[in-house]
């Protein structure tokens, strides 16, 4: 275990945007999914849009979520 302390490091105002950005994308995609769910089992036909939304925009947040990890890691082996 390290004796080594060090403050937060502050981030900065785009890495927030595109973080709260990843997060609204997942949200978003993950109410697409739930909404393409449930009108299945109810026997409906949900809009395509909510297919494509849940196929593209999940994938993308994940991506952008481990970017993100990736950064502060990179960024806490530096100081």
């Amino acid at each position: 275990m390290s004796t080594h302390f060090s403050a937060p490091q502050t981030v900065s105002r785009s890495w927030q945007i595109f973080n709260y950005a990843a997060m609204a994308m997942a949200f978003i995609a993950l109410i697409a999914l739930i909404v393409v769910l449930i009108s299945k089992w109810a026997g409906g036909a949900p809009w395509p849009g909510f297919n494509w939304i849940s196929m593209i925009a999940l994938p993308t947040a994940f991506l952008m979520m481990g970017a993100s990890v990736l950064r502060s890691v990179t960024i806490r082996r530096r100081s």
